[in-house]
């Protein structure tokens, strides 16, 4: 292993949290860091009829991408207690900003896209990633499936969307 962090790249879904978990034991195994990275698009997004964006956007957006990797640490750390843990927030669009952390890096780790689930798609990230890969890269599969169209909704879903407990009719 040439440089011993093993990256994941996370974005607060379901499906990184199994990415997360995944990296975290293969980085616990392999006596290397774990790097837990999430991308924010800092880009000015304004109306066309408007000088400039709000400078109230852009703290709302970095706020809530740090609130995504605060989470995705705390839970790396709480299942693997004694693994060095490492966070990078970084500016710009996920596949760019995840191939630079792991530029180097003896694997990066991403989940497959939820929305995709099930239906054999990955990703525009992990297709991006895996066209021009920085170093091996591991997809790992969500393992709660998402129902659409007409489907019963996965449990795991449920909690993420904030619907309360998904047994409850």
């Amino acid at each position: 292993m040439k440089d011993r962090r093993i990256v994941v790249g996370v974005d607060g879904t379901p499906g990184c949290e199994d990415a997360l978990l995944w990296a975290a034991g293969e980085a616990e195994r392999a006596g290397a860091r774990l790097v837990v990275a999430h991308a924010w698009d800092a880009g000015e997004r304004h109306a066309p009829y408007a000088p400039h964006a709000w400078p109230d956007d852009l703290r709302y957006r970095r706020s809530r991408a740090t609130a995504v990797l605060d989470r995705a640490v705390a839970l790396a750390r709480e299942a693997r207690p004694g693994l060095g843990v490492e966070r990078r927030l970084v500016a710009g669009r996920a596949e760019a900003a995840l191939t630079r952390v792991a530029r180097g890096a003896a694997l990066l780790v991403l989940g497959s896209a939820a929305h995709h689930a099930g239906d054999g798609r990955l990703g525009v990230v992990v297709l991006s990633c895996l066209r021009w890969p920085p170093c091996p890269v591991t997809v790992v599969p969500c393992r709660s499936v998402p129902a659409a169209h007409g489907g019963a909704p996965s449990g795991r879903l449920l909690e993420y969307a904030g619907a309360g407990d998904p047994e409850t009719p």
